[in-house]
């Protein structure tokens, strides 16, 4: 009996079961298990950006308010320095000029305003940089412009000298020198000067702006956070069928903390930089420029005895002077933030007997009486000019003075608002992301 084998390619292959079941690729996610892991990663997430976002914001602003206390304050302290100085030692060389026998005080004034600028020139330098631009007033950078005015200082400085040299020798080239120095200030330096100290008050006010800025990237992140954490609880509340989560309550709790924590930081910081920038730096803005313009009249009240033929040049330009300062006192005394509102109530006053004073002296010119004109310029009498013009200095160099302390201090406060917030606002969401994980953890044991 012959037996046949099938081919064994021929032999029919029996049907294998699947041993194990291949699931889709992130079949995880769409389990309850999964949503429940992923929303927990995303409210760490959400909790570790909204530390970032207050963390960086906050200290963004302390480092911009350390700088503006530490550096551009003081740098545009030393430009406004400059500017008054200046106006300072112009007015006290020509009050000296017109005095038969110089006067001490009078000629210890303009040398010490020299050394206050030739200071000013030096701590101006130091805050400055090749990069510092001076714009919109000028192409050139502020320490160009800063080694300009160093330069022209000396030229007048040594104008001066000559006039002074000459003054006494009884030469009358010596008016000529003093015209063409106090030309050259008017002309040059008090321009440059005034550019300068413009440029460097505007980054002050720049720098202070910034630190008042909405922070739109954490509300943002911090929106997101308490809407989908809000989103989430009720999702878990309606698949776990209760109601409510601890560590996604604990978490919320700590997110509401830090948020109310950094409000309050904010305003109170924002409040003390508007301060700053609204209140005291536009006073010491007003009242630096009154002081150079009452500066800048006296050089035209005392340049009118020497430069003989311009008398009513200068009339009208110390009464233009007068004016001004008459109006920006008054809007100055109308502003319910004004500084120093109790001294400067009676500037109105000794203006008023400071253009008095100056009518005699004009009154006297016009008839060619000089050595009476003279006698009420340098007086000591309550009718004559010195004295109402060196109360007024008084006066306002008081109120400057206050004006930058409360500035500094405003500073201070709104960088002392923050103090805290930062470490505050890290803890809490870090900690807002350690209780979800916890509050979450016993939900994801269920599936097990």
């Amino acid at each position: 009996m012959t037996v046949e084998l099938a081919h064994p390619s021929t032999e029919p292959l029996g049907s294998r079961s699947p041993t194990e079941f291949v699931h889709p690729r992130w079949w995880f996610i769409a389990t309850t298990p999964g949503r429940i892991l992923s929303i927990g990663v995303i409210l760490a997430t959400l909790g570790v950006l909204s530390a970032f976002a207050t963390s960086t914001t906050i200290n963004q602003r302390q480092v911009t308010l350390t700088t503006v206390l530490n550096h551009t304050e003081p740098l545009a302290f030393a430009a406004g320095r400059l500017y008054t100085t200046l106006s300072v030692a112009d007015a006290a060389a020509a009050t000296a000029f017109i005095a038969q026998a110089e006067p001490r005080a009078v000629r210890q004034r303009y040398e010490q305003a020299i050394t206050d600028a030739a200071v000013a020139v030096t701590r101006a330098s130091g805050g400055l940089s090749e990069e510092t631009s001076c714009a919109p007033f000028t192409s050139s950078t502020c320490l160009q412009l800063l080694g300009k005015i160093n330069a022209e200082l000396a030229v007048y400085t040594g104008l001066i000298e000559i006039a002074r040299t000459n003054n006494r020798a009884g030469n009358p080239v010596g008016s000529s020198y003093l015209s063409e120095a106090s030309a050259l200030m008017q002309a040059k330096i008090l321009p440059d000067a005034q550019r300068l100290y413009q440029a460097t008050s505007a980054r002050v006010d720049s720098e202070t702006t910034a630190t008042t800025q909405i922070p739109a990237p954490v509300i943002l992140v911090v929106l997101a956070t308490a809407v989908f954490g809000a989103f989430s609880h009720r999702w878990l509340a309606r698949r776990t069928r209760r109601r409510i989560n601890p560590g996604l309550v604990a978490g919320a709790l700590a997110i509401l903390v830090m948020v109310v924590w950094v409000v309050i930081a904010l305003v109170i910081s924002t409040n003390a930089s508007h301060s700053a920038k609204d209140s005291a730096a536009e006073s010491l803005k007003t009242i630096t420029n009154m002081s150079i313009s009452a500066q800048q009249a006296r050089a035209d009240e005392t340049l009118s005895l020497i430069r003989r033929g311009d008398e009513e040049v200068r009339k009208h330009s110390f009464h233009q002077r007068i004016d001004t300062m008459h109006k920006q006192l008054d809007e100055y005394l109308a502003r319910g933030d004004a500084v120093d509102r109790t001294d400067l109530q009676g500037a109105n006053e000794l203006l008023t007997r400071w253009r008095k004073a100056n009518d005699r002296i004009d009154s006297y010119i016009s008839v060619g009486n000089y050595q009476a004109a003279t006698q009420v310029a340098l007086g000591t009498g309550e009718d004559d000019s010195t004295p109402a013009f060196d109360k007024l200095d008084r006066v306002l160099g008081k109120a400057m003075e206050q004006s930058r302390n409360q500035l500094r201090d405003d500073i201070i406060n709104a960088r002392r608002g923050l103090s805290g917030a930062t470490v505050g606002a890290v803890v809490l969401s870090l900690g807002a992301a350690i209780a979800v994980a916890l509050g979450l953890w016993p939900r994801l044991n269920e599936y097990r």
